[in-house]
């Protein structure tokens, strides 16, 4: 398995008793093994294993240089016409197969692979256009009109499949491998691949092979059915949340825990994913993990955090997340949490913070996380909303080129002064606490420094002006983008 991830899985506390411990799973790299060891002690959490016991990689032995018997076809296509070993198009006889699903399109005559970019429908011939002949290091060659071809199961990671006999062989040997393994929870995260074989019997024989050489360990798969249901231990469907579905995910969970409870299975809200800033998104925030800990404390149920060990190394939050999400499951699967305060907590809109105050208080408030502002010249008006009579937090971030300086903020109740520089690519944060941070994109410090003044929001509507200096190089100004936060009273006595 080439890629590497950290997912944090958690046991659910539900109708069936199970140990109640965290976990954290990655895929097996000796560079980063210690590494990651190292940070889940720190957070109270333990190492787990992500398993894919049937993925050929194109350069295996069973592709190249001549293809093995045993990779899995999706099923017969018929050549039209013969074909030289030259030709980049050919057409087949029209067929269904070319509406299963595809990601590397691989087909098989011979002892050739051919790939191909796209098909087209016309009448009853399917043209195929755009072919790789020889593919992964297989020996081009002329086929007759009569040859037999097939269409290959791929998968999303540029893999592909075996057929029964061989998949059965490999998950012996990888079960064998994982019983010298001190991981104690096995997650399997696409069960249906396993079943285009022989269907559900396919998934048993898979999963009772790693049961019988690996008794004592946990095992978690994305798909319940008749077969799966008498291996599993519990059940995460591989679903990645973010921020931007939240209705979805609250009508999502209402089914799924009341599907989950009739099983009597212990049961994952999904998964959620930290990541660093590129050119497509910005890094995840603390306030987006904390929301997703309030759906799993909401519904009572374990989840998945997809964190890298790369991402791990280069973002600045990394250890106070790992923390808060110690903090959250200490708190769930204490019964912290009242039925009142969990049906809070399912607002798809609300936002929550969880501080620990000393060994036995912890206070959970309410967050107000507005809109971001983006600034359209150096001096802006606003009216911010708050539900809170607060001081607020604030994060400020600068995009483009060139930096800003010279930030003031001016309510009703006072004037909060900056005396700092941004440059692009950077945040300023300030907290409730009243320090303020110059950060990286990946929230990594760069500068602590102190503010000038101090000001809050009152309850309702407030008249803001914010006004600061822009330094840039060329005639276009850097972009400012201005959120603010303000926080309610707590709500666990």
């Amino acid at each position: 398995m080439k890629r590497t991830l950290l997912i944090v899985y958690l046991l659910f506390s539900g109708l069936v008793a199970f140990a109640q411990k965290s976990y954290l799973i990655a895929a097996p790299n000796p560079n980063d093994t210690a590494f990651l060891k190292a940070q889940c002690r720190k957070a109270g959490i333990d190492l787990g294993l992500t398993v894919l016991a049937n993925r050929i990689p194109t350069d295996s032995r069973l592709v190249t240089p001549k293809p093995s018997e045993h990779l899995l076809k999706q099923g017969i296509l018929k050549l039209q016409l013969p074909m030289d070993e030259k030709q980049d198009e050919f057409a087949v006889y029209r067929s269904d197969l070319f509406d299963r699903p595809a990601y590397i399109n691989v087909l098989q005559i011979d002892e050739e692979l051919i790939t191909y970019r796209t098909t087209e429908r016309s009448g009853d011939i399917q043209l195929i256009y755009g072919c790789t002949r020889g593919a992964f290091g297989t020996k081009k060659s002329a086929h007759s009109k009569d040859a037999t071809v097939y269409k290959l199961w791929d998968t999303p990671e540029r893999t592909l499949l075996p057929d029964l006999e061989q998949q059965n062989l490999m998950a012996q040997a990888e079960a064998h491998r994982l019983a010298k393994t001190n991981y104690p929870l096995l997650i399997f995260n696409d069960l249906k691949s396993y079943a285009y074989i022989e269907g559900d019997a396919a998934i048993g024989s898979l999963l009772d092979t790693m049961r019988k050489y690996n008794p004592d360990k946990l095992i978690q798969g994305d798909l319940l059915s008749p077969a799966s249901q008498r291996y599993l231990d519990r059940i995460n469907e591989n679903q990645l949340w973010n921020a931007t579905m939240r209705t979805k995910i609250v009508e999502t969970l209402a089914v799924k825990l009341e599907f989950y409870h009739s099983h009597q299975m212990p049961w994952m809200i999904g998964n959620f994913q930290v990541h660093l800033a590129d050119k497509n998104q910005p890094a995840t925030t603390m306030e987006e993990l904390e929301w997703f800990l309030s759906q799993a404390a909401a519904f009572d149920a374990g989840f998945g955090l997809d964190f890298s060990a790369e991402t791990m190394r280069h973002h600045g939050l990394t250890e106070a997340m790992l923390n808060q999400v110690n903090l959250w499951e200490t708190m769930r699967l204490s019964g912290a949490f009242n039925e009142e305060v969990k049906n809070q907590l399912k607002d798809p809109f609300g936002n929550w913070h969880l501080e620990k105050i000393d060994d036995s208080t912890w206070h959970l408030y309410p967050l107000h996380i507005s809109r971001q502002y983006r600034c359209s010249s150096c001096e802006e008006h606003w009216e911010w909303y708050s539900p809170f009579k607060s001081r607020f937090a604030m994060r400020i971030s600068v995009e483009g080129k060139g930096s800003v300086s010279e930030l003031s903020f001016r309510t009703s109740n006072g004037i909060l002064y900056f005396p700092c520089s941004i440059e692009a690519g950077q945040h300023l944060l300030y907290g409730f606490d009243g320090k303020v941070y110059l950060t990286d994109g990946n929230y990594n410090i760069l500068e602590e420094m102190v503010p000038q003044g101090v000001s809050y929001l009152d309850e309702g509507t407030s008249e803001v002006s914010f006004t600061y200096e822009a330094q840039s190089e060329s005639k276009k100004q850097p972009q400012v983008t201005v959120r603010y936060f303000t926080q309610g009273k707590n709500l666990i006595e």
